[in-house]
């Protein structure tokens, strides 16, 4: 069967799979047992480049705001533009990348954060469209051992995930590794390629994702969940590790109150759909105007069990 009919059909299985594998949340979870709140597009927001040059908005604040709302995992563009790499949704003419933000700025945003609060886990997600060498030339001093991310960094390949399983948050938090970085370059799964070494992971080798789009900016929303991947399918298991799962729950492009009806459906669709297609709960949920419709309540009930 395709992967995508496949999904379909086990959507239908609703609730039934759902609480038939569900237990209460361990004292000491892993990183496979919690659900963090992502903001897609996280550096396409209105504080940063203003309301009124910034075409249809995926977020009302600028990254370091994000954070101290409650995002733990930053989906973020990387472009090449003036000899910078910036963070950019690049639309052309609308939106060109020259002027945005560049991962310098960002990723120390991301720096604060974490010496204020010295609890959070943060992911980065980075749809990646550099070469290792100018990434390396933007981020390479933050991301040096003696930089001020560089130890914390947490290397899934250095670390035998794939042998011993996700480490629990706690061990995180006392080895201070702290920040999980992905690149949707596959190339990087090479321990000698340049974003390797920068501590961004081959995303497709550690996480399962769903296509991206639940259709355009109004009318209804498409709600199965199937792989973005067509060789990587959300069930992917492999002996003795168990993938992230990222749930993408967002349309083509932002609209009001879209986005906010959306938002108020996350915990719906997460467990009466995307849960019983992939056989495994949501550890991100990937969301558009984070501060609308209360997605947050979505991540504290999908918070309160674990799903096996």
């Amino acid at each position: 069967m395709a992967a995508a009919a496949l999904a379909l059909a086990l959507t239908g299985l609703t609730g039934q799979a759902s609480a038939a594998g569900r237990e209460p949340m361990p004292a000491d979870p892993t990183l496979a047992d919690l659900t963090f709140l992502t903001a897609h597009n996280a550096m396409h927001n209105t504080e940063d480049q203003g309301r009124s040059s910034l075409a249809a908005p995926n977020q009302p604040h600028r990254v370091a705001r994000q954070l101290d709302d409650g995002v733990r995992a930053l989906m973020l563009d990387a472009h090449h533009a003036n000899g910078r790499v910036r963070m950019c949704h690049a639309i052309p003419v609308l939106n060109p990348c020259g002027s945005n933000a560049d991962a310098a700025t960002v990723f120390t945003a991301i720096a604060d954060f974490l010496d204020r609060d010295r609890e959070a886990v943060v992911t980065v997600f980075l749809e990646d469209y550099t070469t290792a060498d100018q990434l390396g030339a933007e981020l390479g001093a933050l991301l040096a051992p003696d930089g001020r991310l560089g130890a914390k960094v947490f290397r899934p390949d250095a670390a035998g995930v794939r042998e011993n399983g996700w480490p629990t948050v706690s061990s995180l938090r006392e080895s201070g590794h702290r920040l999980l970085l992905f690149t949707d370059d596959t190339a990087a799964s090479s321990r000698d390629h340049g974003k390797n070494r920068l501590g961004f992971m081959a995303q497709k080798d550690w996480t399962v994702e769903n296509y991206w789009s639940m259709g355009g900016g109004i009318g209804d929303a498409d709600w199965s969940c199937y792989s973005r991947w067509d060789d990587v399918p959300l069930t992917r298991e492999e002996p003795g590790f168990r993938r992230l799962f990222v749930m993408n729950h967002f349309r083509d492009v932002p609209m009001y109150p879209t986005y906010r009806n959306d938002n108020t459906k996350l915990q719906d669709r997460a467990e009466n759909h995307c849960l019983p297609a992939a056989a495994k709960k949501p550890n991100f949920l990937a969301v558009d105007q984070y501060g609308d419709g209360n997605p947050m309540a979505a991540v504290d009930a999908l918070n309160t069990y674990t799903y096996r």
